[in-house]
């Protein structure tokens, strides 16, 4: 297992630093502190295909202009249905430029993202501490833990915004694709669906996933509103082209002293 890292990009003498998780299988996870975004997410099939299997971008420019916010972790308040935030705009934590450590062991590698935010700083009263912790093990398993701290009473909806194209291709519409919430079968919706479902599986022909929340539900979105207007790593676009599938995460206040904890699990598999 093995964690790289190198300069994204600069902004006078500010860098935005790419960070690369592998284990030994080859699965691989790629962000970057802009946003501490979800850059790539891969996994070598059986026939060598190494495609991401996320929508992200190649440029800083790209995720500079993305109204989607496609991989950020938005705060500290995100539309309910996935749109954009409430109050957060260029004070939100998708255009932070976040710190990061990481931890390099003999079952796991792991990168932390972190925010240290003064009164005010991303608009609202009081200062906090937001933290998101990526680990990835041999077992394909991505393990996505929140911890956020606060020393003023807030409202916050925080959301990790990761969109799976499970098809390695931009332009396919992934809307034959196999879902199960709690094991049981379930169509892929047109529009968002909200579940209290906490566990789910998303099936293609070469690679599956399953991910489980600690959270109240999930939502499962497929992006209908894309088309080929928009482009990802140079690739035009098509309706239905990913799936999100990430925690429910109502309006919720938070206090000092009683820090807001979440853990949601994806595992890969290579299927063909």
């Amino acid at each position: 297992m093995k964690i790289t890292s190198k300069i994204f990009y600069r902004i006078n003498d500010e860098k935005i630093m790419q960070y690369s998780l592998q284990n030994d299988h080859g699965m691989t996870l790629n962000f970057i502190t802009f946003g501490a975004r979800v850059q790539q997410v891969r996994l070598p099939n059986r026939a060598g295909m190494n495609p991401n299997l996320t929508i992200g971008f190649i440029t800083f420019q790209d995720y500079a202009e993305d109204s989607e916010l496609f991989g950020a972790t938005i705060g500290p308040i995100a539309g309910e249905n996935g749109d954009q935030p409430l109050n957060s705009g260029r004070t939100g934590w998708q255009n932070w430029n976040w710190d990061a450590a990481t931890e390099e062991a003999e079952d796991h590698v792991s990168v932390k993202f972190s925010l240290q935010l003064a009164d005010g700083q991303d608009g609202l009263p009081g200062s906090r501490t937001v933290a998101l912790v990526h680990t990835l093990d041999n077992r394909n398993r991505w393990t996505i833990d929140w911890h956020i701290e606060t020393d003023t009473k807030v409202q916050l909806r925080p959301k990790l915004n990761v969109a799976y194209a499970l098809t390695g291709d931009p332009a396919q519409s992934v809307m034959d694709q196999r879902l199960r919430l709690d094991a049981e079968p379930v169509p892929l919706p047109t529009k968002t669906l909200s579940t209290e479902a906490t566990m789910a599986t998303l099936t293609a022909n070469d690679w599956a996933l399953s991910l489980n929340t600690e959270g109240p539900g999930l939502v499962v979105d497929t992006f209908a509103h894309l088309n080929e207007q928009n482009y990802f790593n140079g690739i035009t676009g098509a309706p239905h082209t990913a799936v999100a599938i990430r925690p429910v995460t109502p309006l919720f206040t938070l206090l000092p002293g009683a820090p807001f904890e979440r853990r949601t699990t994806v595992t890969l598999h290579a299927l063909a």
